[in-house]
């Protein structure tokens, strides 16, 4: 019997659409970490202790209108160390094996085996990062404000939405902020414990050197992330910095923290895409 061969034959499906590459890597990260017992645990202890508790203080007290003393004023604010605290650590364990894992067992040659660019890789991780993150910075940080409005006496709720929406944005960029630089983090290591760790620690140690350098320059300050993450929400409400803060130094820090380690984790993935 002799072999006929098959030849080329056409291929007639149709091809995916771009987002929904980037929609993939973002939904295998986000139901990956969904059923970490580790992540959810976390998510449950930082709720109460940063929406419920504070939650208890105003809703059995008279009140108008939800307020910016709700989020960031008062003595237990709903955007304060807390939730700076359990969102460094949930983005630690979140993003610790982001990229790290794909370094660890090479799955760089799948993922770029097929047409995905190195930035679709990265926003693809970033956003399934940070959708897990925003069920604790954001989902809870919304239903805090619509609570406070459906108990106030008065009926000026848009005033009351303005202050849940200026609220939400900084949950939003509270989010990014940490899932971010853990990413940078994730993309520098094969070992997803260093990663978790170096995230967690990092922050403590810009905290460490602003301490250091707070006595030369008062502009050191917002180096540690707390405080800059502090002057941040107050400036998302209308409250500006101290006078002898410096704002061009405070927006350099900000965007810093906010952008370098993205261009360096894109750096890192487009040079292993590239087999470098």
């Amino acid at each position: 019997m002799g072999i006929n061969p098959i030849g080329y034959i056409p291929w007639t499906g149709k091809r995916t659409r771009h987002l929904y590459r980037l929609y993939v890597i973002a939904k295998s990260i986000f139901s990956e970490k969904i059923r970490s017992k580790a992540i959810l645990i976390l998510i449950f202890i930082g709720i109460i202790i940063v929406y419920a508790l504070p939650l208890l203080d105003v809703i059995f007290l008279p009140h108008e209108v939800l307020t910016s003393e709700d989020m960031i004023g008062g003595a237990n604010p709903v955007l304060g160390d807390p939730l700076i605290l359990f969102s460094m650590l949930l983005a630690a364990i979140i993003s610790s094996d982001i990229i790290s894992r794909d370094l660890s067992d090479n799955s760089f040659v799948l993922y770029f085996s097929r047409p995905i660019r190195p930035i679709d890789y990265l926003i693809g991780k970033i956003t399934g990062g940070f959708a897990v993150m925003a069920i604790f910075c954001l989902l809870p940080l919304i239903m805090y404000g619509v609570v406070i409005i459906a108990t106030q006496s008065s009926s000026d709720y848009l005033k009351s939405l303005e202050v849940l929406g200026l609220a939400s944005f900084a949950g939003i960029l509270n989010s990014f902020f940490f899932i971010g630089f853990g990413t940078m983090l994730s993309s520098v290591t094969k070992n997803r414990g260093y990663a978790g760790v170096g995230t967690f620690v990092s922050f403590f140690v810009l905290s460490l050197i602003s301490e250091m350098f707070t006595e030369i320059d008062v502009n050191w300050v917002m180096v540690d992330p707390y405080v800059l993450l502090k002057y941040t929400y107050g400036m998302i409400f209308n409250i500006g910095l101290p006078e002898e803060l410096s704002s061009d130094i405070y927006w350099t820090i900000l965007l810093s923290i906010l952008i370098v380690p993205i261009i360096f984790a894109y750096w890192r993935i487009n040079k292993k895409a590239t087999g470098k």
